[in-house]
């Protein structure tokens, strides 16, 4: 198959980290994070599939503390967080369904 990762892989990158689909941004957000965390230790298939694991088990309280504990600067603050929470319902897997999740695919190293 010839695409957009191999076009990468054929300019030179090790690894492209692509989604099959459009996904929600809250979703990609905690996942990109969850998978930068995860891929200080592992390869790069394992750091997603880990981060893919925890985005889909992951409950709203989960989330919460989670995203209490990001070393974000004052001017990176997701001030809006709050009001999404508000939103989820309390003890929710919020991004349970695979829509959020299965379409990142890792190719390469």
């Amino acid at each position: 198959c010839i695409g957009l990762a191999t076009g990468f892989l054929y300019a030179g990158s090790q690894g492209v980290l692509s989604s099959l689909w459009s996904v929600n941004d809250l979703a990609t957000a905690f996942l990109m994070i969850k998978f930068y965390e995860n891929l200080k230790n592992a390869d790069m298939a394992v750091a997603l599939n880990t981060a893919q694991i925890w985005l889909r088990d992951a409950t709203k309280e989960d989330l919460q503390t989670w995203t209490k504990q990001l070393p974000l600067n004052p001017t990176q603050k997701l001030i809006q967080l709050p009001v999404l929470f508000d939103r989820i319902k309390a003890n929710t897997k919020p991004f349970q369904s695979p829509d959020y999740w299965a379409a990142f695919c890792a190719v390469g190293q």
